[in-house]
């Protein structure tokens, strides 16, 4: 059950992160919101201005490090993980 909870969380995160980059509709405010969290420029102008689709973008590596697990349980997000852990005591 641990491996089921792990993979549903893995794949929550990644539909966060596409949500939050579908709300940042301009390439210059994504631009702008991956140098506020740390991202180097040369990287913020590649993902920001970016053909994919938002699937494909929330999986690569600059926005899996501006918005990552830990900053986005910091920010509120339920992490199901750790829910899990703390239910089921072996």
């Amino acid at each position: 059950m641990k491996n089921n909870i792990e993979d549903i969380n893995g794949w929550l995160y990644h539909r966060i992160r596409m949500c939050i980059w579908k709300q940042w509709k301009l390439p210059k405010t994504r631009k702008r919101n991956l140098l506020g969290l740390g991202i180097p420029e040369y990287y913020a102008c590649i993902t920001a201005n970016s053909r994919k689709g938002y699937w494909y973008v929330s999986g690569m590596g600059a926005v899996n490090r501006a918005l990552s697990k830990e900053r986005l349980i910091n920010s509120g997000f339920y992490d199901l993980a750790t829910a899990y852990q703390s239910v089921h005591v072996n």
